[in-house]
């Protein structure tokens, strides 16, 4: 019995030290990536105006540059290509608990699947784990039942996902390239696009997620609650969009948010040559939407 326990000890100590070893893996993850703005969020370094959040319609289809051009107010885009609802909520919270509220937010939404199951749009796991030295995002992974909380608390492997054995440095890609505003609009178009108009596809309410639904109405009760002006952002898509779908988001909103619609009349969201795909502009097609944005803004004095 006491060469047993002799032996657990000497392995819970080896198991210890080894463990320590993993430490080095979390604390240069940080470092090795290229998009570094959910830890400039963290380390409360995103003190702007007015904030961009979305997917990556919101990512790419709004230059934050612009609109601080045309309104002179400081303006930042932490929307995340792939993100969902789930995501933006967190962003939000994390921008209020770290940085100064902003007077603005403008919420991109994606039609349809914003509140839909969807294999496309998800929390984004992938821009967590390289910040698990931070207890902060560590916490978060804990509360969305990714880590156990004593386990990840004790041990740094724990802690751990396969994505923080990669310390080599990370690059930008052509579809992602990360402006210094945060943008990230597209300079080409898609090789091979389907251009052919497709079917409008009628909302369906009842298909709804309820954490979705949640999430979004906790955007809105966290803007209430620090007085910020949010305005949700419809972008603009080649193809034609079921309008159910804003009379939705209204209603979740009582009516009391701002929707921002692009405008459908405008030639140039029906000219391809303004897209980079059927749901994306392209850069020349994102400055005229922008600009459409910093217009409303000036108009409305949404920043006075």
């Amino acid at each position: 019995m006491k060469k047993f326990l002799k032996n657990l000890l000497i392995f819970g100590l080896m198991f210890f030290v080894l463990d320590k070893i993993f430490i080095f893996f979390i604390a240069v993850s940080p470092d090795k990536e290229v998009d570094k703005r959910l830890e400039l969020l963290i380390n409360g370094k995103i003190n702007k105006e007015l904030v961009v959040l979305g997917s990556s319609r919101g990512a790419r289809n709004i230059i934050a540059s612009e609109i601080e051009k045309k309104t002179g107010h400081s303006a930042y885009n932490l929307a995340y290509p792939g993100s969902d609802i789930e995501f933006h909520e967190f962003i939000v919270r994390s921008l209020l608990k770290f940085n100064n509220a902003p007077k603005v937010i403008l919420l991109s939404v994606d039609y349809p699947m914003a509140l839909l199951p969807d294999s496309i749009l998800n929390f984004r796991l992938d821009r967590m784990y390289p910040l698990v030295k931070y207890n902060y995002i560590n916490d978060e992974l804990i509360a969305r039942g990714e880590k156990n909380i004593i386990a990840s608390n004790l041990f740094a492997l724990s802690r751990m996902n396969k994505t923080n054995f990669d310390i080599r440095q990370k690059k930008f890609t052509a579809l992602d390239t990360l402006y210094a505003d945060g943008s990230m609009p597209i300079s080409f178009q898609k090789p091979n696009e389907d251009w052919t108009a497709s079917k409008v596809t009628a909302y369906n309410q009842k298909k709804e997620l309820q954490v979705k639904v949640a999430s979004f109405q906790k955007i809105i009760a966290l803007c209430q609650r620090k007085n910020i002006k949010l305005i949700i952002i419809q972008p603009p898509l080649f193809d034609e969009m079921d309008r159910a779908f804003k009379k939705r988001l209204q209603q979740l909103s009582h009516f009391k948010v701002p929707f921002l619609e692009y405008n459908t009349q405008n030639p140039v969201y029906k000219n391809k040559a303004y897209f980079y795909d059927k749901t994306h502009l392209n850069r020349k097609g994102a400055l005229v939407f922008t600009d459409e944005i910093a217009n409303y803004i000036i108009a409305n004095k949404i920043l006075q």
